[in-house]
């Protein structure tokens, strides 16, 4: 199984704490990873923040769909995922920054718990 990532994160009117969720992304010592923002119809400034960053880095992929809740929006990104890993963020959410490099640590260490 490959080691890279896909993280899901589903936003719906997420403006105030997106930015900082993302930079925790970006600020990984792990970056073998893709991250998928699902727009979940948000009508605030979600989109543009979301533009921000995708005109930034190109791991970072914004998916826009009409609201129907966090479970729809995650698992909508998951149908769209392209890693071997899926890593569930929040849009108001932070990661220590070797979150992604101790768990692939610990799962790549320990292969029965995949």
């Amino acid at each position: 199984m490959t080691n890279f990532i896909s993280i899901i994160t589903p936003i719906y009117n997420g403006q105030e704490f997106l930015a900082e969720t993302i930079e925790t992304v970006l600020m990984q010592t792990y970056t073998n990873w893709e991250l998928l923002l699902v727009d979940d119809g948000s009508t605030d400034n979600t989109k543009n923040i979301c533009k921000t960053y995708t005109d930034k880095d190109d791991r970072i992929k914004y998916i826009y769909k009409t609201n129907g809740g966090q479970a729809s929006a995650r698992n909508f990104g998951i149908k769209n995922a392209n890693g071997g890993w899926i890593a569930l963020l929040d849009a108001d959410d932070l990661w220590n920054i070797k979150k992604l490099e101790k768990q692939i640590n610990a799962l790549i260490e320990n292969p029965d718990a995949s």
